[in-house]
């Protein structure tokens, strides 16, 4: 009944023609579960959109955002907080003797009736989308956790011996840290950070690839914090003077959260930094990491073919899995065997038998390489060339007609040719087995809601390459490219083009960062038959980019100059990842 109810409500309010309608129920038959979902699922519309046209139908009050300070902490009580996430419903105030209710799911009669009866009350609807009734749950969850916040007198920084399994049982403790793993999932932090200083524990979240300090506990509490987190990793709480390292499996907000956490010891005492990895999150499609149309044709032609290396290299946390993941995904069909090698294993890939190295017991990248030739692959993911033995078995895969896909640690694309020249891999079998080398980073997108319209000084312009005169020497340099295909931004190079600046300013919806989210720039580095060549002269680095670069090579800064000019991004975030180009 309310499957129908909605797709017929849709189609007649005009957010869904009757043919997408009838497609997405087809889905629904073959996979199961409800309508509502499935429309979510598709994308035939966004949640947003389909609430506020049921609570219309429903004479139903539409609330996109809920007040945090008129959330009743005694009525919210009366509900589990387990059925409230589950449910998607929050209790918010009483008015005229009833219960104000937030709902994101105002058909689900069965759940209403169970918390009219918890509540003792008739209730009021008002229908909210999911997320923001989710962070509501967490936000009062949060808010009643730091009413134990973690004080000590300033004189008990001396070391005592306390049981370490009493630490461990500290409601407050426990409520504290996690109150951490609460925030950071709310504040998209990827990493966190537990600092010791010299009277006090900082926290710190690393957002969007940037630093923001968030908490402070005293000093005396850093034993407590810190033996929570080795409990829950299952690490060994007893031992202080060395580094250690182990994983958290948490379920949040109705996320699975992988967390793997790091413990060295400092100073002033030990340092943990958990990074969090979000298991429900759908691996992006190889459109959606930023790259320009010339590059996605670029990248689509190299990882079909039957044979050859691709590398992929930056800094940690640039984003080079993902890439690797979404490229698996763009060719993994049945009649292929694809096969990987990580460390870890960060997301699970329908399709593709993933094996996660084992230093203890000698599991390494060229062990787990060597073995997968023998498992008859067409494709191998290897997680990253760290040493000679790894690069040579690669090579030998890639030319015994096998596609390997893998990372190496190097500043820009040329820099990762002459890396495998320094590992002692000789450069004739470099130039026959390499296919093309991506450079990537990843640099913050400018707040939609909150950006701001500038103009740029000179100097800024300079920098980034922007000027009028670079900008035509750029448009001249491209028209004469010989391999390059045509791109659908060769517009902006013209000097004719006039591009629009913007700024980051911060409002609420970005946290005040001024930037939500992030997006792939990148270089990439085809290696033809002149490139070849230079490998096996074994020129440099700055050589090989030149030579690139005549050929319509788009660099790391070249690429963030367009995410500027199409305002994705501002000058100052693309200057903060990329260094100058040296030809």
């Amino acid at each position: 009944m309310n499957d129908l109810f909605i797709g017929e409500m849709l189609v007649r309010r005009g957010c869904l023609s009757e043919e997408r309608l009838q497609e997405i129920v087809v889905q629904q038959k073959e996979k199961g579960g409800r309508l509502m979902e499935q429309l979510l699922t598709a994308k035939a519309v966004d949640e947003p959109t389909l609430l506020r046209n049921l609570a219309a139908e429903l004479d139903l009050e539409y609330r996109e955002k809920i007040d945090i300070s008129g959330v009743s902490p005694d009525l919210m009580s009366s509900i589990p907080i387990t059925f409230a996430k589950q449910f998607k419903v929050i209790p918010l105030r009483v008015e005229e003797g009833k219960a104000v209710v937030a709902t994101a799911s105002p058909l689900d009669t069965f759940a209403l009736d169970d918390v009219r009866n918890l509540l003792g009350r008739d209730l009021i609807l008002t229908v909210t989308p999911s997320d923001e009734v989710l962070t509501t749950i967490n936000a009062v969850y949060e808010r009643q956790a730091e009413g134990d916040e973690l004080h000590t007198e300033k004189d008990e920084f001396e070391d005592e011996q306390v049981d370490l399994i009493d630490i461990a049982d500290e409601a407050p403790i426990i409520r504290w840290v996690n109150s951490l793993f609460f925030q950071a999932v709310k504040e998209r932090a990827s990493d966190i950070h537990i600092e010791p200083g010299e009277r006090e524990v900082i926290v710190r979240y690393r957002i969007d690839g940037v630093l923001y300090e968030t908490k402070k506990a005293n000093k005396g509490n850093l034993a407590s914090i810190v033996s929570r987190v080795k409990i829950m990793a299952g690490l060994n709480i007893a031992e202080k003077r060395l580094p250690q390292d182990g994983r958290i499996g948490l379920k949040i907000a109705g996320k699975n959260i992988d967390v793997r956490v790091s413990t060295i010891p400092t100073s002033q005492g030990e340092r943990v930094v958990m990074r969090l990895l979000d298991k429900t999150t759908i691996l992006l499609d190889l459109s959606e990491l930023g790259f320009a149309r010339d590059h996605m044709e670029l990248i689509g032609s190299f990882i079909s073919r039957p044979h050859g290396i691709i590398l992929v290299t930056g800094p940690t946390g640039s984003g080079k899995t993902t890439t690797l993941y979404s490229c698996l995904s763009k060719i993994n069909t049945p009649d292929k065997n694809i096969l990987t090698v990580e460390d870890p294993v960060e997301y699970d890939i329908k399709g593709v038998s993933q094996m996660p190295v084992n230093p203890k017991i000698n599991l390494s990248f060229a062990t787990g390489l060597r073995a997968f030739l023998r498992q008859d692959p067409d494709v191998i993911m290897v997680g990253e060339i760290r040493d000679r033995e790894t690069a040579e078995i690669a090579i030998h895969a890639s030319l015994t007609g096998h596609l390997v896909m893998s990372t190496i640690h190097t500043n820009d694309a040329p820099g990762a040719v002459t890396r495998l020249v320094e590992m002692d891999i000789e450069p004739f079998l470099v130039a026959s087995s390499l296919l093309v080398v991506m450079a990537q980073r990843l640099v913050r997108v400018v707040c939609p809601h909150c950006r701001e319209k500038f103009d740029p000084t000179p100097e800024q312009l300079e920098d980034l390459g922007l000027t009028l005169e670079q900008r035509a020497a750029r448009f001249h340099r491209v028209k004469e490219a010989v391999y390059r295909t045509k791109a659908n931004t060769d517009h902006l190079w013209d000097p004719a083009f006039k591009p629009t600046f913007y700024r980051a300013i911060g409002c609420e919806k970005c946290l005040q960062t001024g930037y939500i989210g992030r997006t792939g720039i990148y270089e990439l580095l085809v290696v033809d038959d002149k490139v070849r060549t230079h490998i096996l002269r074994n020129s440099d680095s700055n050589t090989i980019k030149r030579e690139g670069v005549d050929a319509g090579m788009v660099s790391l800064r070249e690429d963030g100059a367009r995410k500027v000019l199409t305002g994705v991004s501002t000058i100052e975030e693309v200057l903060r990842v990329t260094q100058e180009d040296i030809m």
